[in-house]
């Protein structure tokens, strides 16, 4: 492994590239890998604390509004326990038909003993005034007041309801509240009332001091006037201090429903500034409020625990993960610089480069890959060569043939402009004459310069008519006009064209068409071209008194027509250049040259193509010739 490390394969394997180039990949990645596994950590952290620390507070605020809600009942249930002694005392048997014995007096004493939170107990008789009256140490209520009959208290209670007054301070310092209840002799017949001062300072001693909540929560009472009924401070109580400046009491008695039993936890400050956790709940039948508080320090102290557990395991999280980022950066980028290296080498042209590199992962693969491609590439490299060489030769063939096609356009050139000027000007020479009257001229000779100038008109008009028709072929513009016909009547037609053509040199003329069929598709214009022209240079080349025999057949689903002669023959090097544009047989020693365009044969052979056939020559110097073409037979 470390033989390979140094060398990194066989021959052409590439060496790594050198820190400076791959540390900025490297720093890169790295700092990318930072970038997005830290921000997932962080991000994962900070929901993780945040969600901490909403389950914390919800599962802090339950429990305090389950004790605020609990504090609330008992301290409800210590004044009901109150009025139920209260209750019983007015239906002592020292309550007659007449109204209060003299004896009751001994029940506000026993009320008292069993009723520590009571100060003062008062018999009132139903006018209102005191029948009765028992105190602990010093009357609460004035020593000379003996007429009740206007209080709240007696009015409430004369009329059969129990009266909870509100809480007021005897000598400014205790907490006092009025409870009243009516004595009846028998259910709605109210004799008198009974009327208690219950001091609160026992709702702090027996009920608000035994709650407690975590390390140093409390409880405390409030009315809705703000005063301090209870707190674990008894000086706060006996300073009368007041606490309806505080939020969470402002919440509390925001609105008359207060006195429900809704239960709410906030987060705010108490009396002596400090930030607390803080819940309270409604007493229900008074007008007073439990809050339930505790300091935020303390209530947060577990959430400040899970955030440094959370930041420790999100450090050491971090950490690793930047360490694997940077372990898989150095795997990466070395690999990577060895393609790179590759890549370059290829791009200078060293097509015999392969890479070697043996990671066992997907970089491997992506080396064969490489080294896939570049034996692809140097491959098609080498058939682009090739291809080149063959596309040069091509070229050069071409340009051959170019240059031998402009030398056919310029014997072309040459041949037509003696072609086209021998009929013009014999035409122009006899209409000159004609139109002299200077010369004298038979009736005899103004007829045969007619028919010389007629001659000549036509021959020209072939000459024209043969280029034309050679430019539509070559540029794809000319069509057959198929349609059934008889093959018969085109031979008797072209017979009965060239038969005058025959007689003046004194052919022997003759034609077989026995052996043909009744019709068959064919462009009938053009067939009847090719076979003209056949014949016509078979009448042409001919000496007098020759013989020239058509023959037409049909054999293996096709027309074989046959055009022999008796005249010089054809060379056999010339046979395959006469059915080329402008070529023509050259004229036998001791014979005149034979007019024509050298453009009938190569008309013949590519209407003949464009029927579906092929055309051909055999001939001997001095033996004559035949020419063949086929036709498929397509009815």
């Amino acid at each position: 492994m470390a033989e390979r490390g140094q060398k990194l394969g066989v021959e052409n394997a590439v060496p790594i590239a050198g820190k400076k180039k791959r540390g900025r990949l490297l720093r890169q990645y790295f700092l990318i890998s930072v970038i997005l596994i830290g921000s997932g950590l962080i991000t994962s952290g900070v929901w993780e604390i945040y969600f901490r620390y909403r389950e914390i507070r919800e599962h802090i605020a339950l429990l305090q509004q389950e004790v605020a809600a609990k504090a609330a009942f008992k301290i409800g249930e210590f004044i009901q326990e109150i009025h139920r002694m209260l209750n019983a005392a007015a239906r002592s048997p020292e309550v007659g038909p007449e109204g209060l014995s003299p004896r009751y007096q001994f029940e506000l004493q026993r009320l008292l003993l069993t009723t520590p939170a009571i100060a003062e107990a008062v018999a009132l008789d139903a006018q209102g005034m005191v029948h009765g009256q028992a105190s602990r140490l010093r009357p609460v209520l004035p020593e000379d007041k003996t007429d009740f009959s206007a209080s709240a208290a007696f009015q409430q209670a004369r009329r059969g309801q129990s009266y909870f007054g509100p809480v007021y301070f005897a000598r400014e310092s205790e907490p006092y509240m009025t409870i009243a209840v009516p004595i009846e002799h028998l259910a709605g017949e109210v004799v008198g009332v009974l009327e208690a001062e219950l001091s609160l300072i026992y709702i702090g001693e027996n009920v608000v001091s035994g709650i407690t909540f975590g390390e140093t929560g409390y409880a405390y009472v409030v009315s809705r006037s703000g005063d301090l009924i209870a707190h674990p401070e008894v000086s706060l109580v006996l300073k009368r201090r007041k606490v309806g400046e505080l939020d969470q009491v402002k919440e509390a008695f925001r609105t008359p429903s207060a006195a429900g039993t809704e239960v709410k936890t906030t987060v705010t400050k108490n009396l002596h500034g400090e930030k607390v956790f803080s819940s309270y709940a409604a007493i229900p039948n008074l007008d007073w409020a439990v809050f339930i508080e505790r300091p935020a320090e303390e209530v947060y102290r577990p959430l400040y625990a899970s955030i440094a557990r959370a930041s420790a395991l999100l450090l050491v999280g971090l950490a690793m993960s930047l360490f694997a980022s940077l372990f898989l950066a150095r795997r990466v980028v070395r690999p990577l610089e060895t393609l790179r290296h590759g890549v370059d080498r290829i791009a200078k042209g060293d097509l015999a480069f392969r890479l070697d590199l043996k990671t066992g992962d997907e970089i491997e693969i992506l080396a064969d890959e490489f080294n896939k491609m570049t034996a692809a590439l140097q491959g098609a490299y080498e058939d682009l060569e090739l291809k080149v060489l063959e596309r040069t030769e091509e070229l050069a063939f071409a340009n051959q043939q170019l240059e031998e096609a402009d030398r056919h356009k310029s014997a072309f050139l040459a041949s037509m402009s003696h072609e086209l000027r021998t009929p013009l000007n014999a035409i122009i020479g006899f209409s000159e004459v004609l139109l002299d009257s200077s010369l004298p001229v038979t009736e005899e000779e103004r007829k045969q310069f007619l028919t010389d100038v007629l001659q000549s008109g036509k021959h020209l008009l072939t000459l024209i008519n043969d280029v034309l028709d050679l430019s539509k072929v070559e540029a794809g513009r000319m069509d057959l006009q198929l349609d059934v016909v008889s093959l018969p009547n085109v031979l008797e037609a072209v017979q009965s064209t060239v038969r005058p053509l025959a007689a003046k040199k004194f052919i022997d003329l003759r034609f077989d068409g026995s052996a043909l069929p009744e019709s068959m598709s064919i462009d009938a214009g053009r067939i009847k071209q090719v076979l003209l022209n056949l014949v016509g240079n078979a009448i042409k080349f001919t000496p007098d008194h020759g013989a020239v025999r058509i023959k037409a057949a049909a054999e293996n689903g096709a027309v074989l027509v046959e055009v022999a002669d008796t005249g010089p023959g054809i060379p056999l090097d010339e046979q395959g250049r006469i059915f080329e544009e402008f070529q023509r047989a050259r004229a036998v020693a001791g014979e005149e040259k034979v007019e024509g365009s050298g453009l009938g044969l190569a008309l013949a052979k590519k209407f003949v193509e464009m029927h579906g056939g092929r055309i051909w020559v055999e001939s001997e110097a001095g033996k004559g010739s035949r020419f063949y073409f086929t036709i498929p037979i397509v009815p």
